[in-house]
């Protein structure tokens, strides 16, 4: 039976219909007056989910583009810069800059474990002519959600730009970019906004916008000069096509989800998470990341032994066509990935860990089915009394 997949990935996400209606409508063109008002309500509703009274920028590209674009513009070849790398995406931030001919000090942790502002400290010691630290807000390679707080209080009184990347924690996350000392937080539509790929997001301190006025940025599509001049037009634009569609279920997916509030959201996420991890005890089944560093977006799950974690994520999507995510990197012969951001509820979450269970059992992991879903309905019980 032909039917449509239930995303439970970290990225893209599960969307509402309406939202994906909503880039079906006619286009309109976007160096006028009938696309700026979207457009500039689009940047102030974002201002709301990143914490800031500063200057936003929408660009067109997914994540890695945003995080090359933090990069491009914001450093001169062969400045310093560390790479905080608690997973893939931290690395990838290394590999863009090393791109870009930076001089690169990767501190690298082990998969599973959060960032140190101790050790932060000591690559400072080390390196004290590093210019920029870059740090995954959550790292969904491993789901890991790294403490910004602590580190943007360590950073505020350097003469460093402080760079996160936000891909997949704001919009799914509390984030604090002003409070939290941050000068450059970079994000995407497909994650915590629930809207189509296509839109990249690059919110800028003071700092960050005196700093790329006097870099010689080294590309020319994503060279935010050309943003910020557009976007101060009297007419507001991008300096570029913008993904228009996109940006039509990207406003809508921001007014509904202005509808359901911020907070509430964030709360929703965290007990789907909060559930998620009750029926996996039940199950027996050990999270891959450390206590102190779990994510609310998503659950990174040790397969048991003798399991890979394909025959999982397969069984699982070929029958019953809903997708869990697989390991990236080397954690793609380990582990599954559950998300618990976008669209869904304690209805998918349910089907979800039943048919985790109808899953182990085939494979042979469980002898007996239901404890996984007893505990997750009980953990859910909980929080709606």
């Amino acid at each position: 039976m032909d039917q449509d997949i239930l995303l439970m990935t970290p990225g893209p996400v599960q969307l509402d219909p309406e939202i994906l209606m909503a880039g079906a409508q006619p286009l309109k063109h976007h160096r006028t007056n009938d696309f700026a008002p979207l457009y500039t309500e689009c940047v102030n509703m974002l201002k709301k989910f990143f914490k800031t009274n500063q200057r936003l920028l929408l660009t067109t590209s997914s994540g890695t583009g945003v995080m090359e674009t933090a990069i491009v513009n914001h450093f001169h070849q062969g400045e310093t810069i560390l790479s905080v790398e608690t997973g893939a995406f931290g690395e990838r931030f290394s590999e863009i800059a090393k791109a870009f001919r930076l001089n690169v000090v990767q501190l690298k942790y082990p998969w599973g474990y959060r960032a140190k502002v101790e050790d932060i400290d000591a690559e400072f010691k080390k390196h004290p002519d590093i210019k920029g630290v870059t740090v995954t807000f959550n790292e969904t390679s491993t789901g890991v959600k790294n403490d910004l707080a602590a580190i943007g209080e360590y950073l505020k009184n350097k003469n460093v730009l402080f760079i996160t990347d936000g891909v997949s924690g704001i919009g799914a996350l509390p984030f604090e970019m002003d409070a939290w000392h941050i000068d450059v937080a970079i994000s995407a539509s497909q994650k915590g906004f629930l809207a189509p790929p296509g839109v990249g997001m690059i919110a800028l301190s003071e700092k960050a916008v005196d700093k790329l006025n006097k870099v010689d940025c080294p590309a020319y599509y994503f060279n935010l000069k050309h943003y910020i001049k557009n976007q101060d037009l009297p007419i507001p634009s991008y300096p570029w096509t913008p993904a228009i569609s996109v940006m039509f279920s990207l406003h809508a997916a921001l007014k509904r989800i202005e509808k359901i509030g911020i907070e509430k959201l964030f709360s929703h996420y965290g007990n789907l998470a909060a559930a998620l991890k009750e029926s996996l005890k039940a199950l027996n089944l050990s999270i891959f990341t450390q206590p102190d560093a779990l994510s609310e977006v998503l659950t990174v799950i040790n397969t048991p032994a003798g399991i890979h974690p394909k025959s999982i994520v397969n069984e699982i999507h070929d029958n019953y066509n809903v997708l869990l995510a697989g390991g990236q990197g080397h954690l793609a012969d380990k582990v599954f990935r559950i998300a618990t951001i976008g669209m869904i509820g304690e209805r998918e979450m349910i089907a979800t860990i039943g048919l985790l269970e109808l899953a182990l059992t085939k494979l042979g992991y469980l002898k007996e089915i239901g404890a996984g879903t007893t505990a997750l309905l009980k953990a859910i019980s909980k929080q709606t009394s």
